[in-house]
């Protein structure tokens, strides 16, 4: 069924009506920056003196799970607080242990750094968010600060993801709870998985590809959202789509600025001679490095095309407004004519010939209606009309 024409009456309504629309625009999903524990001025370093350091938290308000796997065999625990997680004995078969910490309290991360003896300004970057994602080295163990980026309930929400890895223990601390590691979790339960034959190292890639792979249905959903705003932009271009526009942009530097620096990281892990990454573990590593290197380009590439669409977006409402525009300069000039007849005629001098006239009234009707015919087909001839 072909597409109604718009009218001048649709013009000069959507013209008027889009003042309204200004106010009353949807807004694009986005979720603001959550509250950050913020270093004070000069303070000493480390987390010694942080403030809940020596309060323990209430049992079961922070999720504690261990994991043990290994070639002898797999244990899964949860624990409701630190103390008990910590006096967990090891199995009889050895293997690799991964300690899983959903939510930050300094009590958790310093009695964890307490019994791993892990560096106290690498608790210190766990604890105060959010930090740049990188990657510290230090004599005995390792420290890598990445952004977990999900899409939850419509909001785009980034968390702090921090993982510790020393010897054959891993240590991951969230902001929250929930995560991209459960297919991994399934993974590792699996006795003939390469996670059971593999050093911990190749669990930090796992952790870190599942945080980079997930960018990619986050992307797609960007560009689905970007071709339908440029369907709708060509159809109806409402106020609310430059918004929408506006938002899916700042949200795109955002995931920008979190996984540019996740290039740097993945680099220094595969690339560089004082990785701490084993020499079989480097070649995973090394895909997730290309893997950050596609989600750059992924990102560029869309915010391109917001920058394209909001030209595409101008461009469609300045054609509007010229068609509405050129609507009422023909209607000013059809009834410019009869204007200047009618207030020529009333005005109020006392000798104007044609008043006493008996035909006066219907010249005056016909004088009208011929300069306004005249003008149509004026108009018309010059293609200003019927196009």
């Amino acid at each position: 069924m072909p597409k109604k024409k718009p009218t001048l009456q649709s013009h000069f309504t959507d013209a008027v009506s889009s003042i309204g629309k200004l106010v009353a625009a949807p807004i694009h999903f986005v979720k603001p920056k959550k509250p950050t524990v913020a270093r004070k001025i000069a303070s000493s370093p480390g987390i010694e003196h942080a403030k809940g350091v020596d309060t323990p938290p209430e049992d079961n308000s922070i999720p504690i799970q261990c994991i043990d796997y290994g070639k002898g065999g797999f244990e899964k625990k949860d624990f409701s607080n630190i103390t008990e997680a910590l006096a967990h004995p090891r199995p009889d078969w050895g293997g690799h242990r991964w300690i899983n910490i959903e939510g930050l309290h300094p009590f958790i991360i310093n009695e964890l750094r307490k019994a791993y003896d892990f560096h106290t300004l690498a608790a210190e970057d766990v604890l105060h968010i959010p930090q740049r994602p990188k990657l510290e080295l230090y004599d005995t163990h390792s420290l890598v600060i990445i952004d977990m980026v999900r899409i939850k309930e419509e909001v785009l929400a980034s968390e702090q993801v921090s993982i510790i890895v020393i010897g054959d223990i891993l240590i991951t601390f969230q902001e929250s709870k929930g995560d991209v590691w459960d297919p991994i979790r399934t993974r590792i339960q699996n006795p003939d998985s390469r996670f059971r034959r593999y050093p911990i190292w190749y669990l930090g890639y796992a952790l870190i590809d599942a945080i980079v792979d997930n960018i990619y249905p986050i992307l797609e959903r960007y560009g689905d959202v970007l071709n339908d705003l440029e369907e709708e932009a060509m159809e109806d271009p409402k106020p609310s789509i430059q918004q929408q526009i506006y938002l899916i942009k700042r949200e795109l530097y955002a995931l920008r600025r979190s996984f540019w620096p996740v290039r740097e990281l993945t680099s220094k892990l595969t690339f560089d001679e004082t990785s701490p990454v084993e020499k079989k573990v480097r070649v995973y590593m090394r895909d997730v490095h290309d893997h950050s290197l596609q989600i750059i380009e992924l990102v560029e590439s869309s915010r391109e095309m917001c920058n394209s669409l909001q030209d595409f977006y101008i461009s469609v409402v300045s054609n509007r407004m010229n068609e509405v525009m050129k609507a009422l300069t023909i209607m000013a000039g059809l009834f410019m004519p009869i204007t200047f007849l009618a207030g020529l005629y009333g005005m109020n001098f006392e000798h104007i010939p044609e008043l006493s006239w008996k035909y006066s009234y219907p010249v005056f009707w016909g004088a009208c209606i011929t300069c306004t015919a005249t003008l149509l087909i004026y108009f018309k001839r010059k293609g200003w009309i019927g196009k």
